[in-house]
């Protein structure tokens, strides 16, 4: 008996895979159960493989194996995407009434379960994978009741007969299984505890860090895998004070963000890859006039439209380089779902403080996995807001030039000007993307030139000087063997270490959350005998970054599949790197 229960719907996109995985997932949480789910969608309506999964036990999850104990199949391709995951004590759930004939290898138990005959029983045949939940809740010895409050929640606005019929279809699903099968065998029996959770996705970890910090105004374009960040915010954000606008492209969608935060809002636009390029120019003009904007990049598979639903880690270049000229710029990673609250938090005070871009980079994998935590992992008495140098009425006077103007990019020592928002009396001014003086009008003076150009880069250090660019550390500090990483890797890495643990081998992981600035790891690194870099992309782009900075050759892991890491899987790439001679990089 696994200490934990790996579970999976599939079939074809359209068939409500999602959101049958989220009732389940909820249900779970609700029992005092842990829960990380995982998501394989076609970049499409209708059509292409789709499936969920849910990793789930009484203990924190916070990575994928691969292992399925139970599978709902709803067509032959999802029990042959699955093959190499399911094993002797799997359960297969299918519809025998169905076109197709189930192939099912003879090892696992076969459940043949009329999902549309339970459901057209129950009140109509689009109830037929909550018939399914109902008979995976019976194989598994969990009480079909804990679904109850997840229907609700799913189905409560389509009035209480339709919540009824779902709760019908559920027990039918399960009373089918109990009265036709014998399936003590399988040995599952999935306990409950007191416990109480949150239940939520990277996208909606952000939006709730957005609205904590303060934003109150959010423009954006729907793009996959960033379009959960707009839904989240919109009917939240308004309670606040706030708005949200769906602009017709992304390159309005960071002006509308620009022109937002230029009268005194924090502001915030989320895209993926394809919109970060249409953001660029704006990007380098946020940065000249020295304004505070938040812009998330929810990365996916690249380069052009790429893959959109799967997973990569292909635009850290962007977020470092882009742009023409030269740009100051911070650019922080969420390593783990809760921390995409956090660093949200943190992107919004880095805005301000330094008045200057802020790119909060996530991905695919980050942003539609689902994760349990305790409320207290979320504590708002904790969260705290800076807004730098913004002056009021009784503080502009001393940034006045001698004719009475305020110096709205005036030099200073910390390269920070002063900010005054529309309306402060005697803080009128203007900024231009054009170079210019303290005053923001143009200039091409030459030392006026170089003075701001020093200035807006003097930001960056001063920055580097103040702030805590730490990393996550898990293993053994004193270890041998160094594994780096960043973005959503961690939770893998993590649990990659009780593989490597079990044959012997030590390990010391560093998740690193700030890209730039970020710690610098030569110490680190050369205190170690090995060190790896892990990353979902195909050129290693972390890995040279650390290789600039350390000076010194480091191995790679790269995946770029369109799929993210898994614990045992990277346990055993890690272990094979390690016996890799230097010669063969």
């Amino acid at each position: 008996m696994a200490e934990d229960l790996n579970w999976a719907i599939g079939g074809e996109a359209g068939d409500g895979i999602d959101s049958t995985g989220k009732i389940f997932a909820q249900a779970l949480s609700r029992a005092g159960r842990h829960v990380f789910t995982s998501k394989d969608f076609a970049s499409r309506i209708r059509g292409g493989y789709t499936a969920y999964k849910i990793r789930t036990s009484v203990d924190e999850v916070q990575s994928v194996v691969d292992r399925l104990d139970i599978l709902v199949a709803l067509t032959q391709r999802t029990i042959d995407e699955n093959l190499d995951e399911l094993h002797e004590g799997s359960a297969i759930i299918y519809d025998g009434e169905r076109s197709w004939e189930a192939n099912i290898p003879e090892e696992m138990t076969a459940v043949d379960v009329p999902l549309k005959s339970l459901a057209e029983e129950a009140g109509g045949a689009i109830m037929r994978n909550v018939v399914a939940l109902g008979a995976a809740c019976e194989i598994t010895g969990f009480d079909v009741a804990y679904l109850d409050e997840s229907l609700e929640k799913r189905f409560g606005g389509k009035g209480s007969k339709i919540v009824e019929n779902n709760k019908a279809a559920a027990r039918l699903g399960q009373e089918y299984v109990q009265e036709n099968y014998d399936l003590s065998h399988l040995e599952y029996d999935l306990e409950t505890t007191d416990a109480d959770y949150v239940l939520l996705n990277g996208d909606e970890a952000i939006g709730m860090g957005a609205l904590a910090a303060g934003c109150r105004f959010y423009a954006g374009y729907p793009i996959t895998p960033a379009t959960n960040v707009m839904e989240y915010l919109t009917g939240r954000i308004e309670e606040y004070g706030g708005h949200v606008v769906q602009a017709e492209d992304e390159l309005s969608a960071i002006n509308m963000a620009l022109g937002a935060a230029r009268a005194g809002a924090r502001s915030m636009t989320a895209t993926s890859g394809p919109g970060i390029d249409l953001m660029a120019e704006t990007f380098g003009l946020v940065a000249t006039s020295e304004t505070p904007l938040v812009i998330v990049d929810v990365m996916r598979s690249g380069p052009s439209t790429g893959m959109p639903t799967k997973q990569e880690q292909g635009d850290l270049n962007m977020t470092l380089y882009g742009g023409h000229g030269e740009i100051p710029r911070f650019v922080v990673a969420p390593t783990t779902i809760s921390e995409c609250f956090w660093k949200t938090v943190e992107a919004f005070n880095y805005a301000e403080k330094y008045q200057t871009p802020v790119y909060l980079v996530a991905d695919l994998a980050l942003a539609v996995t689902e994760q349990t935590f305790p409320p207290e992992a979320f504590d708002m008495d904790d969260v705290e807001i800076d807004r730098g140098k913004l002056v009021d009425d009784d503080e502009v006077d001393e940034w006045l030039d001698s004719q009475g103007r305020f110096r709205a990019h005036a030099i200073t020592d910390d390269g920070v000007s002063p900010r005054a928002i529309p309306g402060t009396i005697d803080g009128a001014h203007m900024s231009t993307g054009l170079e210019h003086d303290e005053l923001g009008r143009r200039t091409e003076d030459q030392d006026e030139r170089v003075q701001q150009v020093d200035k807006r880069n003097r930001k960056v250090e001063t920055a580097k000087e103040r702030e805590e660019w730490d990393y996550r550390e898990f293993g053994n500090a004193d270890a041998d063997n160094l594994v780096v990483s960043w973005g959503s890797n961690e939770g893998a890495l993590v649990e990659a270490l009780d593989y490597l643990e079990e044959d012997g081998i030590d390990v010391r992981v560093i998740s690193v959350p700030y890209i730039f600035p970020r710690p610098d790891l030569t110490e680190e690194i050369e205190a170690s005998e090995e060190t790896i870099v892990v990353e979902c992309n195909a050129t290693g782009q972390f890995a040279d970054v650390i290789e600039h900075d350390a000076l010194t050759r480091v191995k790679r892991i790269n995946k770029y599949t369109g799929v993210r890491f898994k614990a045992d899987e990277l346990a055993a790439e890690i272990t094979e790197k390690l016996t890799e001679e230097v010669s063969a990089q």
